[in-house]
């Protein structure tokens, strides 16, 4: 294989799977397609927005030998390719374990204070490392908003998507283990806590954790709110 269009096989790679079980009639989730344009499309624009800026200020940026000659804004193709296709696997897991899972308990309220916690203990460790502040400020920020705003939506996916997210990353270990281990996608070690799982900045694993998060209250908060208007 060409070594150009190596970010783009990791994109099928990655969406492969979901596109090809999301028929299955138990999950129907092709069904949900509409919310999770919305729910993705929203959280999608502020991380372009986020990857266009850290690049554009060199906390990180694209090794042109693994990807395609098309950029825009910075990014390559294949980086907004990854905001459209991630989004759809993580959701689809997620309703995955939601259908098969519905009773599923992992720890309630406990795990999220633990990743609270730890989101500020890194924050406070970190203050001048760019990536670090903005993944767990957010996270941080994000997890005490969505608590407070609409704890019944909290208490509906805290479980579920906590458990999605750990399955998610079993493919995101591979994905991201090849961006970063090529390297494709190169970081400034001085603007992350530099500790690395394999070749991976810790980092981008809350990074995925924190979409998910907004992605999935939106998805929810979306539903709950057409489910009320056709009980009335």
């Amino acid at each position: 294989m060409d070594k150009q269009f190596t970010y783009l096989f990791l994109i099928f790679f990655t969406i492969a799977g979901p596109i090809a079980l999301s028929f299955d009639k138990k999950v129907a989730f092709y069904k949900n397609f509409k919310h999770f344009l919305i729910s993705a499309g929203i959280t999608s624009i502020i991380y372009i927005c986020w990857d266009i800026f850290f690049t554009q200020n060199n906390i990180w940026k694209f090794n042109d030998v693994y990807i395609l000659k098309y950029k825009f804004l910075l990014l390559p193709l294949e980086e907004y390719l990854f905001f459209l296709v991630v989004p759809y696997a993580s959701l689809f897991i997620y309703e995955c374990i939601k259908i098969y899972f519905p009773n599923l308990k992992f720890g309630g309220t406990l795990p999220w204070i633990i990743i609270l916690v730890f989101s500020i203990l890194m924050l406070l460790s970190n203050l001048t490392k760019l990536y670090t502040v903005v993944t767990f400020g957010l996270l941080g920020a994000v997890i005490i908003f969505a608590y407070i705003w609409k704890t019944q939506i909290y208490k509906t996916i805290s479980n579920h998507l906590l458990v999605a997210w750990l399955v998610c990353l079993i493919p995101m270990s591979y994905v991201n283990g090849v961006l970063t281990g090529k390297p494709i996608l190169i970081y400034n070690d001085a603007e992350n806590c530099t500790f690395r799982i394999g070749t991976i900045p810790l980092e981008d694993f809350f990074y995925h954790l924190l979409y998910m998060v907004i992605m999935i209250f939106i998805y929810e908060y979306i539903k709950s709110n057409k489910i009320q208007k056709i009980s009335k």
